[in-house]
């Protein structure tokens, strides 16, 4: 009951950050716990699916029982009438599942290929050259401290990899499209370390907000270069099914 519970709010999207990431890793390492999972997930469709079976069924015999009471003029009208409502209704409805299946299976690419970004090594490599309010933002981005973090990154308004971290740290706060803006900053900027990233975070963001052909836009480039992304982009521009 309690990884039912638990992948009713995943899909949903109500898993707090720190329990989002230990179920995504669960999901990883536990082949039992994805099995069971993609068992939830087929159920839970087979039950979308037979609701509208039934939403239909009872169109139908509401369609029925006007046709057994009135009369052939009015029954004529009231078809007619039903056939146009039930075709609205159908075309309302094909379009919200449409729509809902985009948005569900943007939020599972975006769930699928984002990853919190560590700052350990960035620290590492670059505490001796790194501003300090930058080094302060990493450390304190590090600790999960993302509000801080920014604050921090802020004092260094030009330092792209201050830039890059707000990025991801506005992510982990679901504030996309500010991370967005921050990412094309360093786009932008051009010959910099942090293009690839930028560019790849930027499209992840794209398609959690249903910018979808910005997204596909951006992953086609970065898959037209020799970038730590390509493969990735190739990866995900296949699964939605982009030519």
């Amino acid at each position: 009951m309690k990884d039912l519970d638990k992948f009713e709010d995943y899909i949903n999207g109500e898993l707090e950050e720190g329990d989002l990431w230990e179920f995504k890793k669960s999901l990883e390492a536990d082949t039992d716990l994805k099995k069971q999972f993609e068992l939830f997930m087929a159920v839970k469709q087979d039950i979308t699916d037979n609701k509208k079976q039934m939403f239909m069924k009872e169109l139908n015999n509401i369609h029925k029982a006007q046709q057994n009471t009135a009369n052939k003029r009015i029954r004529s009208f009231k078809r007619s009438w039903a056939i146009a409502a039930s075709l609205i209704i159908l075309a309302a409805a094909g379009f919200g599942v449409l729509s809902i299946r985009t948005q569900n299976s943007n939020q599972k690419l975006f769930e699928t290929y984002f990853q919190t970004e560590s700052a350990a090594f960035a620290v590492r490599s670059a505490s001796n050259t790194m501003e300090q309010p930058v080094l302060d933002g990493m450390q304190l981005y590090e600790l999960h401290n993302y509000d801080a973090a920014i604050e921090m990154f802020e004092k260094s308004p030009n330092n792209l990899m201050g830039k890059l971290y707000t990025g991801l740290s506005l992510i982990e706060l679901g504030e996309f499209d500010e991370a967005i803006y921050k990412f094309q900053f360093i786009v932008e900027h051009n010959d910099n370390l942090f293009i690839d990233q930028a560019a790849w975070y930027q499209s992840l963001c794209y398609l959690k907000t249903g910018k979808r052909e910005l997204a596909i836009k951006n992953f086609k480039e970065i898959a037209a270069d020799n970038g730590v992304y390509k493969t990735r982009s190739l990866k995900i521009l296949k699964e939605m099914k982009v030519e």
